[in-house]
């Protein structure tokens, strides 16, 4: 009887595929995560930097950084949410 491996190599590259899509997934993930907390970092100190020589027009300006920071971080967050939920289980 022969052996018909068709099917058994199908679902190898549907596999393959799959796992390559997640490797993707997980380094955008990776990245987007690794940005966001470089520009937390930042903000954190331009705020502690604007603290030493504070007055109105500082604690503004950072706390206007740190609300973008925010804002991106929300909207990448949702972005990387959809992604992930479009994946087949």
């Amino acid at each position: 009887m022969a052996v018909d491996l068709q099917k058994l190599n199908a679902s190898i590259a549907a596999l393959t595929a799959q796992v390559a899509k997640t490797e993707g997934t997980e380094a955008s993930a990776g990245a987007l995560i690794t940005g966001f907390s470089e520009a937390i970092k930042k903000a954190v100190a331009d705020a502690l930097a604007a603290d030493d020589a504070a007055d109105q027009g500082s604690i503004d300006a950072v706390n206007a950084v740190i609300d973008e920071v925010t804002a991106r971080f929300v909207a990448a967050d949702d972005k990387l949410g959809a992604a992930i939920a479009a994946v087949p289980a």
